[in-house]
This record gives C-alpha cells, structure tokens and sequence, in this order.
C-alpha cells in the first residue's frame, strides 16, 4: 500500500510538471510568434519613412590645382530624380556645390587641386521645384567621368514630416498601405525637433514591441526613431 502510495505520488507530480512544462512551451510559442511578425511590421514602418537616394560617384583628373572651375558630366536622369539633385564633397553632407542642369548634363563649380578630384552627384525621388537652377555657363571641357550609381533606401526628413502627418489624419489607411495588422506609433528624433505620431499606447496592451532604429537624413544630420507596436 505504502509503495502504491509513493508511485501515485509521484505519477501526480510528474503530471503536474509536465502540464506546466506545457502550458510554458505555449507561452513561449505565443511569445515567439508574435514577436516575429511585430518586428516585421516594425521594418515596414520604418521603411515607410525613408525615400530611395541615388549617389553617383565622379572623377576628374588635372595637371594643376585652379578655383572656381567649372566641371560637368552627362546623366540620364528618370522620373524625378532630376529635380532634387545636387553635387557635393561627400555623400549626405547637405553643403551642395553650385550647379545647372541642361538637358542630359549637369554642370557645377568647383576648386580643383592638381591629380584626382572627386564628387557625387545625389539625388532622391522628389516632385519639388528643380534644385540644381544655379547660373552657370555651359562649357566642353573638364568633363568628369562617373562611376557606377549606387541606390539606396535613407531617411528624409521631408517623408517622415509628411508620412506622420498622414498617420495622424488617416491612421488606419496608412497602416493599411503599409500592410500591417499591430497598432503602432512612432517617435521620431531629430536635432531640433522630436514629435510622436500614431495612436497612444493603451494601458491595457498585453504586450509593446519596441524597435529604436537611427540613420542619415537626405536632408543631412541623423534621425532617431522609436517604432513601437503592440
């Protein structure tokens, strides 16, 4: 009697500690495959932010060093990217070069220093009024060679101002365009101004994903983002 005692007592722990060690997997099941879409939606909205950015390194070799020259190259320009290109020293620098666009060139000035002198053409898809309007006479010389285009996806300040402000007017159209089924905010940061859009987070959410994500700005300088979804 006694040993039939000890092995139902310990038959019923065994039970217990399996159900628990079940109802454990579960959770940690939930857990995990809710976290896995929520830092996908989190991808998605922050990628929602960002513009597409073309950059186009350029070379030109001289004998002598000589200031205020003027360089060019041909570009084929499509859709828009056009109207917000510039030329600079470094990539997301902002300092633009003065420049003039004329059909398929771009001319701009620059001081040159004997041997290789190097440049980026940059530009973002913009509708806005073309940026590259400077007064510069077209000349044949000094052409500078271009090297292979580079894309890629960068943060602008003018698409998160704009995007936030569509989230805020038509909250679940966006989240809708974005493809994503969490409610979601977002705080953004940036050197002068720091503002959140999107819903609050509610009291009762079981659970908030955070997602800190930081990048270089079009614009110049960085961004802070904070997506949080629950």
């Amino acid at each position: 009697m006694r040993v039939d005692w000890v092995i139902a007592v310990v038959t019923f722990l065994m039970l217990i500690t399996w159900a628990f060690s079940y109802y454990s997997l579960i959770s940690a099941g939930e857990m995990v495959s809710r976290k896995e879409p929520a830092l996908q939606a989190m991808g998605k909205i922050s990628d929602y932010m960002k513009v597409e950015f073309s950059s186009t390194p350029a070379n030109i070799t001289v004998p002598s060093g000589a200031d205020n020259i003027t360089v060019w190259a041909y570009m084929n320009w499509t859709g828009v990217g056009m109207n917000s290109a510039r030329v600079v020293k470094s990539r997301f620098s902002n300092s633009s070069l003065p420049c003039n666009i004329t059909g398929d060139r771009i001319y701009w000035k620059a001081n040159l220093t004997s041997g290789n002198n190097y440049f980026f053409v940059e530009n973002v898809e913009s509708d806005e009024g073309l940026n590259c309007n400077q007064e510069i006479a077209p000349v044949d010389n000094n052409q500078s060679s271009l090297w292979a285009t580079e894309v890629q996806s960068i943060f602008s300040s003018t698409k998160i101002s704009h995007v936030c402000g569509l989230i805020n007017q038509s909250y679940e159209s966006v989240r809708n365009d974005i493809g994503v089924t969490f409610d979601f905010n977002v705080l953004v940061e940036m050197q002068e101004s720091s503002y959140t859009c999107g819903l609050p987070v509610p009291v009762s959410a079981r659970e908030v994903f955070v997602l800190p994500v930081t990048g270089e700005m079009w614009e110049g300088g960085s961004v802070n983002l904070s997506v949080r979804l629950w």
